[in-house]
């Protein structure tokens, strides 16, 4: 985890400590550029903490989408858990770090044919429905090759998470999934190509940072209802894949509230599935990886204005693109701590022309200076995976601790 020792911010575990500056000289011999740094022996560990929240068997698919640092595809493949992929690109990468096919969900709405292809030639453990067409196409293609492909229907459930609107994903307005309505077409798609296809379960996904347990437990007990009906009407369904979405805070680090959501969490479903006759799946992503990562930069001006105080970093939207996306909170720690210097509001900003480009306003923090080094934190998910060439800048350090 990430914290302060003498004043010094970096990484701690048990009694070793190592700051930030030093791993940044053992990696990379000095700070030229922003560099995310993520926390290996962290991340471990959260895996692990994820996996004892259940009394029930679980199989677990990261969400790929998250973090793809090859590193830490390694630790969580040494782990034996699966990968949740939205694309080819994703199957690929999945494939070239050795997860097994079978430990492969295939979700995302608009596969292409080459996507699906490679999803059936690998011969993964499902494919995601999201619409009948999408449906018709994977049996085309896999009567095409004489296969016969594992698919499962993701249900639109219409339940609010309450949560960003750029990242629910089963409500109604949202392009994500299918409610019941579509079940009468997708029958006679299964059908016409009942030799190509194999309905095997549901699979639904609400949105991410959620923290509350109500959304989870109304989404998946009506999407069990429409589950036991599928089976009584002797579709084999096997499995039920409860997506992701656990919430954290990035407000502040309460490492008690962390652990309270996911206990909650895990004793939600280990109570809904206690007496499952399948197999379910869970995809968490950002629960596992964002407070194991920072980004570490530079100010590389302070600019005083008559209404604001700027400090103007070498980092910005193109590099971490939440703030500017999702108008998403990220602390903004100094690396060296000074509690004598006085306190500024700061707007803290980046290099990018655009006035969107802006990591946090109304900072309340320690004096900066120009060249002085700070860590944006909890950075670990959703930062160096949507991070861009904006304006020509090179792309973004990654360093595994």
């Amino acid at each position: 985890m990430f914290s302060y020792c003498e004043n010094q911010l970096g990484i701690v575990d048990g009694e070793s400590f190592i700051s930030l500056s030093e791993c940044i000289r053992e990696k990379l011999g000095q700070y030229e550029s922003p560099v995310y740094v993520y926390d290996k022996m962290a991340l471990s560990k959260k895996l692990t903490e994820f996996k004892k929240a259940f009394s029930i068997p679980i199989s677990i698919h990261y969400a790929l989408k998250s973090n793809s640092h090859p590193e830490i595809l390694g630790l969580f493949n040494e782990a034996g858990i699966g990968l949740d992929v939205v694309s080819g690109g994703e199957l690929s990468l999945g494939l070239k770090h050795n997860f097994k096919p079978k430990q492969i969900v295939f979700s995302g709405v608009g596969k292409t044919k080459q996507e699906i292809k490679k999803a059936i030639d690998s011969d993964i453990l499902q494919i995601n429905i999201e619409s009948p067409q999408e449906l018709i196409r994977v049996g085309q293609m896999a009567k095409a090759t004489s296969k016969k492909v594992d698919v499962a229907f993701r249900v639109n459930p219409d339940v609010n998470p309450d949560t960003h609107p750029y990242i629910t994903t089963g409500f109604r307005e949202n392009k994500f999934g299918m409610d019941e309505s579509f079940f009468p077409e997708l029958k006679e798609i299964l059908k016409t190509y009942e030799s190509s296809l194999n309905l095997v379960g549901l699979t639904l996904h609400i949105g991410s940072q959620i923290k509350e347990m109500l959304p989870f437990k109304e989404a998946i007990e009506k999407t069990l209802v429409q589950y036991r009906q599928l089976q009584a009407e002797g579709y084999d369904l096997k499995t039920f894949d409860i997506g992701g979405g656990l919430g954290l805070s990035y407000e502040k680090e309460d490492a008690a509230e962390d652990a309270r959501l996911l206990t909650e969490y895990g004793a939600l479903i280990s109570d809904i599935f206690k007496n499952f006759d399948g197999q379910v799946l869970c995809e968490p992503g950002r629960i596992l990886t964002a407070r194991q990562g920072v980004l570490v930069s530079q100010v590389q001006y302070i600019k005083k204005t008559e209404s604001k105080v700027f400090a103007i970093l070498d980092t910005g939207m193109h590099h971490l693109m939440r703030p500017c996306l999702y108008q998403a909170y990220h602390r903004v720690l100094p690396l060296v701590a000074d509690t004598a210097k006085p306190k500024i509001n700061y707007d803290i900003v980046g290099p990018i022309c655009e006035s969107s480009d802006v990591i946090g306003r109304d900072r309340y923090m320690q004096e900066l200076k120009q060249d002085d080094l700070v860590a944006i934190m909890d950075a670990g998910a959703y930062g160096a995976v949507m991070a861009n060439s904006y304006n020509e800048h090179g792309p973004v350090t990654e360093i595994v601790v």
